[in-house]
């Protein structure tokens, strides 16, 4: 064997070297290699998720906006009562609501033949009414998807361009359209149509992604949304720009999976297909996505590559190589850390900033992590809540009854792995009072170790719409008495339930024409509240009061004979003849009233008694008026 290439020769002991040096270098660069490549991965992933719950948080307030309006008493009394009245306190109703939400563009309500009703348009801010150039629109998709669905369903249309007149509006107004199915009795009575503007939506995902990337929505169909540039909601118009026409072998590739990535024209992106979870919700799928911008997919690895080159060049040249690279990979290490520790802090800024309360729970529904807007919402600090039941804390009273109305969805998911969400769950805050939620439960883990993550928000502000909503179907808008609708209500529930003597006087302002004419309408509307005001001084807290129609009252009152009755009456008469009504320009006005008054007799409804008390109305009224009469 030549000396050179004995053990002790300096060529072999060079090349144990060498080898021994590549062996560590691509040892210990490959971990670094893949950390960054988790690193990188671990980005994205937030970054997508992110978009996704943004999304999702965005559909899930216009899904519950447009189910709440549908199920409002105030439409559901219109559609049974197509009256001027009626339909003046809806339209004042959806002004209301579209002021509320800055997001809308258009809140409408279409008939089940399709015909606009009511429409409000919010373009600059300012709500307007539209009540001329009302249009027909059986022909757009989205109402025959509509009426076709089901009572309790939702349908929410593609991202599109917003159309007027069988037209593409312009400028363009990127619209999504949320429809709910409006039933009354059982019937399908129309639809509550949102128009809700995209580019609220665009703006909040592209907050998601950091300087270096564009954002990127496309539909299920492959038009650009969002990071098209001139293509963006050309498919409108133009078939040929969408992405599925111009690149169909892509297309399919990209359809075909749930998540991935892909290189169009030198430039990488990373997407994930999202769609509404909620049960009953039909929505488009969109593809978010973030674009590398001026960088292919090979990017990352071709500058590992490059670095590991550069690294191993080093190597070579230097006389200690070993220690060098045992500093620099102890240094990477180090770095690796702190950029893990950097991420870990930007995912809890995440959480503590997301608009949910976040709780995990462990398998025995003992809470594990809440982040600031859980401790907010239950008033329990996470020092103070972790380790205690979840269900036994926050979801049975001190008395041990369950504030569900049936199983518990936490307990629910915990025990079967499957998804629960209820719009409308209660739980007991801190100090004892009862909490309005919305609550979604994920369960993780297999079944012996399974977990749950729990995201819920205060919809409080619904509960309080609802009843906002009903207030104003049961009275008068003006004098805020029992409207007819209530009157009657309340009134056939006496005649079902009582056996007791059961008057009713019916009141008609003398004249009250002549006071319009005279003075006008307003002078009208004011001595009308002027009016019921007086009166309702006189009343007790068991009698129903209520306007008609125009200016004819009703009174029902039990519990006293019939010569309480007629001085009942005779009191209200005389506290009307004696009332002024001071208008805003000062003048005074008087009128009096007429009473008619009859006794319910088993007449079986209230109608024929109704007839008694209105023929004794006539009576005072052609008897000279200004007087009590009894049938």
């Amino acid at each position: 064997m030549p000396r050179w290439f004995s053990r002790d020769s300096l060529i072999f002991q060079s090349s144990i070297l060498v080898a021994l040096l590549v062996v560590v270098i691509v040892v210990t660069q490959y971990p670094i290699h893949q950390k960054d490549r988790e690193l990188l991965q671990i980005d994205i992933n937030r970054n997508l998720a992110l978009m996704q719950l943004m999304t999702e948080g965005y559909m899930e307030q216009l899904t519950r906006d447009a189910e709440v309006i549908a199920a409002s008493p105030e439409l559901q009394m219109y559609i049974k009562d197509l009256s001027s009245e009626r339909l003046a306190a809806l339209q004042s109703a959806f002004l209301s609501l579209s002021g509320l939400r800055a997001g809308y563009d258009q809140l409408r309500y279409i008939d089940r033949y399709g015909v606009e009703q009511i429409r409000v348009n919010n373009r600059s801010g300012t709500p307007q009414l539209v009540e001329q150039g009302l249009q027909i629109k059986t022909h757009r998709d989205y109402v025959k998807a509509g009426l076709a669905r089901e009572a309790g369903a939702v349908f929410v249309s593609r991202f599109d361009l917003n159309i007027e007149n069988g037209r593409v509006e312009v400028p363009y107004v990127p619209v999504v359209r949320v429809v709910a199915s409006v039933y009354v009795d059982g019937e399908q009575s129309g639809l509550v149509v949102l128009n809700a503007k995209v580019n609220d939506l665009l703006h909040h995902l592209r907050t998601a992604l950091p300087d270096n990337t564009d954002l990127v929505v496309l539909n299920d169909s492959g038009g650009w949304i969002a990071g098209g540039g001139d293509a963006d909601w050309a498919f409108a118009s133009d078939s040929a720009s969408v992405f599925s026409v111009r690149y169909p072998a892509l297309w399919q590739q990209v359809r075909s999976r749930p998540e991935g990535q892909f290189e169009l024209e030198g430039q990488c992106y990373d997407y994930r297909w999202h769609h509404s979870s909620r049960p009953g919700i039909q929505s488009p799928e969109l593809l978010l996505a973030q674009r590398s911008v001026e960088e292919p997919c090979s990017a990352f690895r071709t500058d590992a590559l490059k670095k590991t080159g550069i690294r191993l060049g080093s190597g070579l040249l230097v006389t200690y190589p070993l220690f060098l690279l045992w500093r620099r990979a102890n240094t990477r290490k180090r770095q690796v850390q702190r950029e893990l520790a950097e991420n870990y802090r930007q995912l809890q800024v995440v959480t503590e900033m997301a608009g949910h309360g976040l709780l995990m729970v462990d398998r025995n529904c003992r809470v594990q992590w809440i982040n600031p807007e859980g401790e907010r919402l239950l008033g329990w600090t996470e020092a103070e809540l972790i380790g205690r039941d979840l269900h036994e804390t926050c979801h049975v009273t001190p008395d041990g009854c369950s504030l569900h109305e049936g199983p518990c969805p936490t307990l629910h998911t915990l025990a079967t792995g499957e998804d629960s969400h209820a719009d409308k769950e209660r739980m007991i805050h801190k100090s004892g009072r009862i909490l309005h939620l919305s609550m979604s439960a994920r369960a993780f883990g297999d079944d012996e170790s399974r977990g749950a993550i729990l995201a819920i928000a205060d919809v409080s502000s619904h509960i309080e719409t609802e009843r906002n909503l009903t207030q104003l179907a049961s009275t008068d808008a003006l004098t805020g008495v029992l409207n007819r609708g209530a009157w009657l209500s309340l009134v056939s529930g006496w005649l079902e339930e009582s056996s007791d003597d059961i008057y009713v006087i019916m009141l008609d302002i003398d004249h009250f024409k002549k006071v319009n004419d005279t003075y006008g309408h307003s002078a009208g509307d004011t001595v009308l509240k002027t009016y019921t005001h007086t009166i309702g001084q006189l009343l007790r807290k068991d009698d129903v009061f209520g306007r008609m129609g125009g200016e004819e009252f009703a009174l029902a009152v039990r519990h006293l004979s019939l010569d309480q009755v007629l001085a009942l009456a005779e009191r209200i008469r005389r506290a009307v003849a004696d009332m002024q009504c001071t208008l805003d320009d000062g003048q005074v006005i008087t009128i009096t009233v007429s009473c008619g008054v009859a006794k319910y007799g088993g007449e079986g409804s209230v109608k024929p008694w109704l007839d008694k008390a209105d023929k004794a109305l006539y009576l005072a009224k052609h008897s000279g008026r200004n007087q009590v009469k009894y049938f």
